[in-house]
């Protein structure tokens, strides 16, 4: 019986430290995604803005800055 005891003691451990393992890890991957979504939506803002702009003719004059 006490060998059972220890055994399922090294189990349960190894499943607690596992699943806090894949809790860590699950938070970096979501820090990663919410980075990635917000660089997107920046991007696309920004691509936005240049459509608006050369719609509505405030580009055509000059000469790119970059």
């Amino acid at each position: 019986m006490t060998v059972l005891a220890i055994f399922l003691l090294i189990i349960g451990t190894l499943l607690v430290l596992l699943g806090a393992l894949l809790v860590l890890i699950g938070k970096f991957l979501i820090a990663i995604g919410v980075a990635l979504i917000l660089m997107g939506a920046t991007l696309i803002a920004v691509g936005t803005y240049l459509l608006i702009r050369r719609l509505f003719g405030r580009d055509r004059g000059r000469s790119h800055l970059w």
